[in-house]
């Protein structure tokens, strides 16, 4: 078995500055080479991580650094090997999609919804209230479309219904859904009612609050 190897303060502390400028692997042949070693690269990169010796390379350019090859033109029979491949100024990519492209995306608990390119150089937006605001103009706050069939893939707009968001809360917790445009809007009115009645109720518990205080000083 071979014998580690023990390493010396002047060993480290010539790891610690070698390897600042050099690669493990240079820093290896230096190191060999001045103290009559003959470790490899991976003993001494291990022995760095061992004694927590950072080599000051973060793996990317920093700010303001300069290609080697910042200036100068390629070579004519490399060129010529590239070209074919090279993007021309303008090109478009190949996977580019035009506006109007219509893309099918995961979202809203894993459902498929359709989506629409409306603008470069990448904005998409949901079809479904696309065409709502097609014909009904913007979407209010506080709102948003559902499809009254349940298929997310049915963008007509004969299948799209806007409700509140405190609507389809009331209604995706007691499971009130229909299967077409009248039975889902009227599971629409009825979570509208419920939430009316919810509203009415918390009223009153506190009006009976604050009849009860007023009552309370009175007696006193």
């Amino acid at each position: 078995m071979r014998e580690l190897h023990k390493w010396t303060e002047e060993e480290l502390q010539f790891l610690r500055q070698y390897v600042l400028s050099h690669s493990w692997k240079e820093t290896t042949e230096e190191f060999n080479r001045r103290f009559g070693c003959s470790l490899s690269a991976c003993a001494v990169r291990s022995a760095g991580k061992r004694f927590k010796i950072k080599t000051g390379r973060t793996g990317y350019f920093s700010k303001g650094h300069e290609p080697e090859n910042k200036g100068k033109k390629m070579a004519p029979e490399v060129y010529e090997k590239c070209a074919p491949t090279m993007f021309k100024k303008g090109q478009a990519s190949m996977n580019h999609k035009p506006v109007g492209s219509i893309s099918v995306r995961s979202s809203h608990g894993n459902r498929p919804y359709l989506y629409e390119k409306v603008a470069e150089p990448n904005i998409w937006r949901l079809k479904h209230v696309l065409e709502w605001e097609k014909h009904n103009g913007p979407v209010p706050k506080g709102k948003i479309i559902i499809f009254a069939d349940g298929d997310t893939m049915n963008t007509d707009i004969s299948n799209l219904v806007m409700i509140s968001q405190a609507q389809n809360a009331v209604m995706n917790r007691r499971s009130l859904h229909g299967c077409d445009k009248e039975h889902t809007e009227a599971a629409a009115n009825v979570a509208a009612l419920k939430i009316q009645i919810s509203k009415r109720k918390k009223r009153l518990k506190k009006a009976k609050v604050l009849d009860g205080g007023e009552e309370g000083c009175i007696q006193e």
